[in-house]
C-alpha cells in the first residue's frame, strides 16, 4: 500500500505520462551502471517529456548513475534548463548533445551517450565497427561516425553532431564514445547494449592476433542479419527483456522508482 500511495503521489506531482518515462529512464541508468558501462558522474541518458515535447529529462550533473532515481531527474529545455532545476546541475554537454539531437530529430525520444573502454577503443580504430559477431551485424550500414572536435561544451558543436548523425540511430564518436537514439528508452537501451557487446567482442577478437585469423561473413549475410533485426524490432514484440529488467529492478536497485 505504501508503494502504491507513493506511486500515486508521484503521478499527481509529475503527471502519469511523465512519471512513466521517469521510471524507465531511471531504470536504464541503473542497469547500465550494473553492466559497467558508466563513467563516474559523466555520460548522460535522456528522454523527451511526453506532455512537454520541447523538454527532456536528464540526470543531475553531480550524480553517479547508481544514484539516479525517477524523482531526481531534472527537466530541461533544448537550450536552457527549466528555472525549477537547480542552477548548474544540468550539464552543458547535456544541453549540447541531448538538447541538440532531440531538437533536430522530433521522431527521437531518447538519447544515450556513454564512453566505455570498449566503445572508446572502437572509436579510436580507423576501421570503425567491424562485422565480427551477430551483435555487430545489427548495425550493418546503419551507423554514423563523428570526428572529435573537442569536448561538447560549446553550443555550435550541436550542429556538427546533428549533421554527422543525419538520419542514423547510432553514431560512434571518434576518440570519444557513442551516441544512441531511440523512439523509447527501452529501444535506446537495447541499441546501446548490442553496440557495447559488439565493441567488447571486437576488442577481444583483435587482441588475440589481429585480423588475419578472423572469420568474415559475406556482405549478403550481414545485410540479411541486419534486415532480420530491423523487421523484428530492437525491442521484442512482447517486451520480454525490458519486462525482465523491470522485474529484476526491485531486487538490485529497489529505490530506482522513488
Amino acid at each position: 500500500m505504501k508503494l502504491q500511495c507513493s506511486a500515486e503521489a508521484m503521478q499527481q506531482r509529475f503527471g502519469k505520462a511523465e512519471w512513466e518515462v521517469r521510471r524507465h529512464l531511471a531504470l536504464a541508468y541503473r542497469m547500465i551502471q550494473r553492466s559497467g558501462f558508466d563513467d563516474l558522474t559523466y555520460n548522460h541518458l535522456s528522454v523527451r517529456i511526453p506532455d512537454r515535447p520541447d523538454h527532456f529529462l536528464i540526470k543531475r550533473d553531480d550524480q553517479m548513475f547508481e544514484q539516479v532515481t525517477a524523482s531526481s531527474l531534472l527537466s530541461s529545455g533544448f537550450h536552457d534548463p527549466d528555472p525549477a532545476s537547480p542552477e548548474g546541475r544540468v550539464s552543458p554537454g547535456g544541453l549540447v548533445i541531448h538538447g541538440g539531437i532531440l531538437d533536430a530529430r522530433p521522431e527521437v525520444n531518447a538519447v544515450f551517450h556513454t564512453h566505455s573502454p570498449a566503445n572508446m577503443a572502437v572509436g579510436a580504430q580507423k576501421c570503425g565497427l567491424l562485422p565480427l559477431c551477430q551483435h555487430a551485424f545489427i548495425f550493418h550500414d546503419r551507423i554514423a561516425y563523428h570526428d572529435f572536435q573537442g569536448f561538447e561544451f560549446e553550443p555550435d558543436m550541436r550542429r556538427l553532431l546533428v549533421r554527422d548523425l543525419g538520419s542514423a540511430d547510432v553514431m560512434i564518436l571518434r576518440n570519444h564514445g557513442v551516441l544512441i537514439t531511440g523512439r523509447t528508452v527501452a529501444e535506446a537501451f537495447f541499441r546501446h547494449h548490442y553496440l557495447e557487446m559488439a565493441c567488447r567482442a571486437q576488442v577481444a577478437a583483435l587482441s588475440i592476433g589481429g585480423v588475419d585469423g578472423l572469420v568474415w561473413p559475406g556482405e549478403s549475410v550481414r545485410a540479411h542479419a541486419a534486415n532480420q533485426m530491423a523487421a523484428r524490432g530492437m525491442v521484442d514484440a512482447d517486451g520480454r527483456d525490458w519486462t525482465a529488467l523491470m522485474q529484476l529492478a526491485p531486487d538490485v536497485c529497489p529505490d530506482y522508482a522513488s
